[in-house]
């Protein structure tokens, strides 16, 4: 079968344009990510924030607006790690300028003496002097993992000059704006991080300057001084299954991307597709994933895979969650726990219910009352991170009049339990209803056990012994990475993800027999970003 993109990152500038789908939720979001507001994304792992992100970013550069974009990623926020109690504050600040600098260069603009001096705190009034400094920051930000050592930040500028050398720039090189894009925003794991960043990105704010960024439901924690109604305009990236062009929408996704033999299966039987499609929930990744999963394109392998996909894959993640980052592990495990021993056979036995009484109504969602104890929802917001559930709603009245929040289950988690999946998802998709749902008040009895919030919640110290444990593991952890590049990089005897991390593209060359420089690139580049997505979750 065919192989796809399964990340933004692994798709060249030119080739985004052409794989690009945008259904009418998306441009509204694209519209918002090019408005002179500033915008942030939520949705859950592998929904397609990245790449929205890039579309706008390639849309606006292509406008006959003069303004710049520069597009950063904190996805290595997961190694830094210093004495420094704004650590994160100060790394964001040096490589978010040294990433405009290189923009300007490669644009071909200058930055005046001015500017310059504005953009360092060490009276240095040359370009190239600035972009070496902050260069250097951003280095030992990113190597501070190894070992805690004090990074002079001296040099580091105020952030009212920051935004001085920015109006300077726009209006020496007539620019009406400059666009951030900040993708991966903070660790979710980290949460001083991520206050820092909504900080950061509040700071920012400039006639000059429009920020936009990507998060996640749930696990994100804005911090006292950001209010996401009042701060930003916040769009949510979700796509229901029961919108008319849902599946249209991930047929073309894939058509653009399949081969001919993979294209002509799916359209001999486009029922088998639908339910592949379905069973994503909404999420393109686990789509493109399971069809890469399936030797051969019909009902008994599609069987196969959503069994083995959504039974185990998907959990098997989620749990490996709670292995990474071990101060999250109750919560994690429980949030499991409590969805396979509680929520499913409840869904399960409503659904087996009214199909006993001949009403064709069934289901994938529950309800959780507001006043249920806070670990249990901190473990609902992380089972919305990986994207096993949605929350649909927050102040919905169940049977007895009491509000709460209602979620859907991954559609794939709950058609995978049937005998035949294949055969059995369009009558059940048919039946599906939002009303009514299995309800689960704020005193149920599995909610024993994990009532003390404070007794499971990760500091940063236990995060730092986290980080060291996960950089022992073997690079067979890495899900994404093909068993040829796994079987390359053990030939250049990488196989922890400590050493991963620390090999260099020349290393490669060197160490691996009948590689050259595009290849160790692209070997380079795909196990970055597949190792940076494992370290922040």
């Amino acid at each position: 079968m065919s192989e796809y993109h399964l990340r933004t990152e692994s798709i060249k500038p030119a080739e985004l344009l052409e794989l690009s789908v945008i259904n009418s939720n998306d441009k509204k979001i694209m519209s918002a990510l090019k408005s002179l507001e500033p915008c942030i994304i939520e949705g859950s792992r592998g929904t397609g924030k990245s790449f929205l992100m890039r579309m706008a970013e390639l849309e606006l550069e292509q406008s006959e607006t003069k303004l710049i974009t520069v597009f950063v990623t904190f996805n290595i926020s997961s190694l830094v790690d210093t004495n420094d109690p704004l650590q994160f504050y100060h790394w964001m600040l040096a490589k978010t300028l040294k990433l405009l600098l290189n923009k300007l260069r490669k644009k071909g603009l200058t930055v005046s003496d001015y500017a310059a001096s504005l953009l360092s705190n060490d009276n240095t009034d040359s370009q190239e002097t600035v972009e070496e400094t902050l260069r250097q920051i951003v280095k030992k930000y990113e190597i501070s993992y190894k070992e805690k050592a004090k990074i002079d930040i001296s040099s580091l500028p105020d952030i009212e000059d920051v935004k001085d050398a920015i109006e300077t720039l726009c209006e020496i090189h007539s620019l009406e704006r400059v666009y951030f894009f900040f993708d991966e925003a903070a660790h979710v794991f980290r949460p001083e991080q991520q206050r820092q960043f909504f900080n950061f990105y509040k700071d920012l704010r400039s006639p000059y300057i429009t920020c936009n960024a990507a998060i996640y439901p749930g696990v994100t924690y804005f911090g006292d001084s950001f209010e996401p109604t009042h701060d930003c305009t916040l769009m949510k990236l979700e796509r229901n299954m029961k919108d008319s062009d849902y599946l249209s929408y991930f047929y073309e996704i894939v058509d653009k991307q399949a081969d001919t033999k993979t294209k002509e299966a799916i359209n001999g039987n486009i029922e088998l597709f639908n339910t592949l499609a379905l069973s994503c929930g909404g999420t393109p990744r686990m789509l493109l994933k399971t069809l890469q999963d399936i030797d051969k394109y019909n009902k008994s392998n599609i069987d196969k895979v959503l069994k083995t996909f959504y039974r185990a894959q998907v959990w098997a993640e989620h749990s490996e969650l709670g292995d990474k980052f071990k101060g999250h592990k109750p919560l994690i495990d429980w949030g499991r726990d409590f969805l396979e021993n509680n929520v499913i056979p409840a869904i399960e036995s409503y659904n087996g219910h009214n199909q006993d009484d001949d009403k064709s109504k069934s289901t994938i969602n529950f309800w959780i009352q507001k006043d249920a104890p806070e670990a249990v929802k901190e473990s609902l917001r992380l089972l919305s991170y990986t994207g096993i559930i949605r929350k649909i709603d927050s102040t919905i009245r169940a049977t007895r009049g009491k509000l709460g929040a209602r979620y859907e289950v991954k559609y794939g988690c709950i058609l995978s339990l049937d005998k035949h999946p294949a055969s059995a998802s369009k009558d059940f998709f048919n039946s599906l209803q939002m009303k009514n749902c299995p309800e689960f008040g704020n005193n149920h009895s599995s909610y024993d056990g994990i009532k003390d919030l404070q007794s499971v919640i990760q500091d940063d110290k236990q995060y730092q012994n986290s980080l060291k444990e996960i950089l022992k593991k073997s690079i067979h952890v890495l899900p994404l990475l093909t068993d040829w590049q796994k079987s390359k990089l053990k030939e250049a005897n990488i196989l922890t993800i400590g050493q991963l991390l620390e090999a260099e593209e020349k290393y490669l060359i060197d160490n691996i027999y009948y590689i050259g420089p595009y290849k160790a690139r692209y070997m380079k580049n795909a196990a970055d970003a597949e190792l940076l997505e494992y370290l922040s979750g």
